[in-house]
């Protein structure tokens, strides 16, 4: 194992953990600008020091400093998206929240693990949101999860420092014969 490997809990033991990578885009860079923009501008307002500049600028340095410190935080974030070890499978629960709110599956309640994706209509076409499901019963009633029922599923992203097939080999080291069935759209559109 390397170092993007973290710690197992309790024991001497590493798990498998899969992070995401610092990927710098022109989107990011654009929001991390705009934030800082009208940040500077809520500081300077609230320098300025007048009652209507201060009611303006207090709600643009909490919308906009905090707003992009926030969007940044699931970048800039040390913890992975997801851990897999010798008790299961671990779906950490994103910053800020702590590890107690962890999505944990032990192996005996796996059935399979589904590739499978979401179209999202987005600037006039449609782009796939991937997601990787462990399954806990024949097949869950909604393929990809449901953003309303807390599912073991974790976004597949392209800043993963991990591929699929090393989370599906891995799962498959803790669990031999487990299922894997790829739901996702192939690049001509089709399945």
């Amino acid at each position: 194992m390397d170092a993007d490997d973290a710690e197992a809990r309790g024991g001497g033991d590493t798990a498998f953990a899969v992070a995401n990578r610092l990927r710098v885009t022109w989107e990011g860079a654009w929001l991390a600008v705009g934030c800082a923009v009208f940040t500077g501008i809520g500081v300077a307002l609230v320098a300025k020091g007048g009652t209507l500049d201060v009611v303006i600028g207090v709600p643009a340095i909490v919308l906009f400093g905090g707003g992009g410190l926030l969007a940044a935080s699931r970048h800039l974030s040390r913890r992975p998206v997801l851990l897999l070890d010798a008790e299961g499978v671990r779906v950490p629960a994103p910053w800020p929240r702590s590890a107690a709110d962890d999505l944990v599956l032990p192996w005996k309640d796996v059935t399979g693990v589904c590739a499978c994706a979401k179209a999202l209509h987005h600037r006039g076409g449609t782009v796939f949101l991937h997601y990787l499901v462990f399954l806990t019963g024949e097949e869950p009633p909604e393929l990809p999860p449901s953003p309303w029922h807390p599912e073991p599923a974790v976004r597949i992203r392209p800043t993963w420092n991990r591929t699929v097939e090393e989370v599906l080999a891995e799962a498959r080291r803790h669990k031999p014969d487990l299922p894997f069935s790829d739901r996702r759209p192939t690049p001509a559109g089709g399945r």
